[in-house]
């Protein structure tokens, strides 16, 4: 045998007895920028801003992830992330006034007291058609801004990972579901060096599941120690319960960390 074959027998020898003397489990950190975005042209908020521009915004997820190997390439993992999600509402007009009740509040939106006299719009002409008759004084002035969602969840994966290249340099492939447990809820408005709390949203539903896909690329340091690098892309089943038009979430993350094997 050549010494690079004679080193690779070494090597699986050594992944044989690793796995033959009880070293299946593996556990570490995890952490990873996440790009929350949508499919369609709907909107989460109000059938107002369905022709609004969005864009999606890049947060943090963080947490522990926990694997057990089933055979020599086959994986089964969890764990509990910390993950939050941005979203905004672009070209969006808001005033206030002193009879901002009932018809002119977002139904979707639960307002928080100090925001009860804003009115908010899709368009600077129709919030002055909107609040003439509420604010006949119009001595307040119409902003233009941004409206931002802000949603975290808890995270808990439950995902195979099947490995195509098991080797020192290793490439797999991950396919899963992911529960998402609500924990933060918000709505501001955004002009300028202005930020707003209007309140939060009352249609995103409190548990939330995803469908994830993604491809792992891994080197091995030791037979104890795993650098993984992950980009995964997550397809949101039932983020929200009432939305108006095709509006399809999704988010795009590229999930690192360390795995120590026990």
């Amino acid at each position: 045998k050549s010494l690079y074959e004679e080193i690779q027998a070494m090597e699986e020898k050594e992944k044989v007895a690793s796995r033959t003397s009880g070293n299946r489990w593996s556990a570490g950190p995890s952490i990873a920028p996440v790009y929350f975005d949508a499919l369609g042209t709907g909107s989460p908020v109000s059938s107002m801003f369905s022709a609004n521009s969005k864009s999606g915004n890049v947060n943090m997820s963080y947490g522990l992830s926990v694997a057990y190997e089933i055979s020599p390439k086959l994986s089964v993992r969890s764990g509990v992330h910390k993950v939050d999600y941005g979203y905004n509402t672009n070209d969006v007009f808001f005033t206030s006034s002193l009879s901002a009740f009932g018809e002119n509040q977002i139904a979707n939106i639960n307002y928080a007291e100090t925001a009860e006299n804003i009115v908010v719009s899709s368009s600077n002409a129709t919030l002055n058609l909107d609040t003439k008759s509420f604010d006949v004084s119009a001595r307040s002035a119409n902003r233009s801004g941004v409206m931002a969602q802000q949603l975290g969840y808890l995270e808990v994966p439950v995902e195979l990972s099947y490995a195509l290249i098991d080797s020192k340099f290793g490439v797999h492939v991950i396919g899963g579901v992911s529960s998402l447990f609500l924990v933060d809820n918000d709505v501001d408005l955004t002009s300028g060096n202005l930020t707003t709390q209007i309140g939060e949203a009352n249609n995103v539903n409190d548990l939330n599941f995803s469908a994830n896909f993604g491809i792992g690329l891994g080197y091995q340091f030791s037979q104890k120690l795993k650098l993984n690098v992950e980009p995964v892309f997550k397809y949101q089943l039932n983020t929200f319960s009432n939305v108006d038009g095709t509006f399809n979430p999704y988010t795009i993350g590229v999930y690192s960390g360390i795995s120590f094997k026990f």
